[in-house]
């Protein structure tokens, strides 16, 4: 990123470009939230950065989705990501959406050449397996020739240490938890209200996310306030009222 200032004081490449937004779970305008369709649209509108949510199945297929029930996306209040088989699982999204794996996330993102994926392991899976069981198996997902654009990211600080040693890739902390992990992280993701708290954590040398802002003047004060990263849910739409 450019070292440069405007009178602002914002960061001028960073500005024309928003560099600095993250699609967060994709692009809502091109598809649903964790999706192929939401991904693909946001590295069409030029994201340099899109983060992604990882929850497994029964038979502990990890896959690219947010809650663990699925009354939000599909309106099925009785059916609970971490005890459905994959199969199952993804006929029950079809009607509403596409669901993806993990492994297929990864295979998309090889064409996405000039994105960097930041995927968070959501922690329910953590009460069938160990932080070292989980990151093993989501290790063997991730092929080496993409760790360069990838960033582990979870709330959880036992899985981020767990991943730090079987994953040769960054790491970033979700502030929604008490306790940060004790390995090194080059991230932290926190809610925008904890604006006031950036310079601290940017002394310990992280780079620092607010999630999740969808209004472009809010964004743009909150980059002047600090923050690394911001993240949306419409990234296409703020990237051409900030452009």
């Amino acid at each position: 990123m450019s070292a440069s200032c405007n009178s602002a004081g914002f960061l001028a490449a960073d500005i024309l470009a928003a560099e600095f937004l993250v699609a967060h779970r994709g692009d809502r305008h091109g598809g649903g939230e964790n999706t192929l369709a939401g991904f693909q649209a946001a590295a069409t509108a030029g994201a340099r950065y899109a983060e992604c949510d990882i929850q497994f199945t029964r038979d502990l297929v990890p896959v690219v989705l947010h809650d663990n029930w699925l009354k939000r996306l599909c309106h099925r209040p009785d059916v609970k990501v971490m005890q459905t088989p994959l199969a199952e699982l993804r006929h029950i999204c079809a009607p509403v959406f596409s669901l993806p794996t993990l492994e297929e996330l990864m295979t998309w993102l090889a064409q996405a050449k000039n994105l960097t994926l930041f995927v968070e392991l959501k922690p329910p899976v953590r009460r069938r397996l160990t932080d070292r069981a989980i990151a093993r198996r989501i290790s063997r997902l991730l092929p080496e020739k993409l760790l360069s654009r990838l960033v582990i990211i979870s709330q959880s600080a036992g899985l981020l240490e767990a991943c730090r040693k079987e994953i040769a890739c960054p790491s970033g902390w979700v502030y929604e938890s008490p306790a940060p992990p004790c390995c090194d992280v080059e991230y932290i993701f926190m809610p925008w209200q904890r604006v006031n708290e950036i310079k601290q954590w940017q002394r310990r040398g992280m780079k620092v996310g607010l999630y999740t802002v969808n209004d472009a003047a809010h964004a743009l004060a909150l980059r002047q306030a600090g923050a690394d990263f911001i993240e949306t849910n419409h990234y296409a739409r703020m990237v051409q009222e900030i452009g």
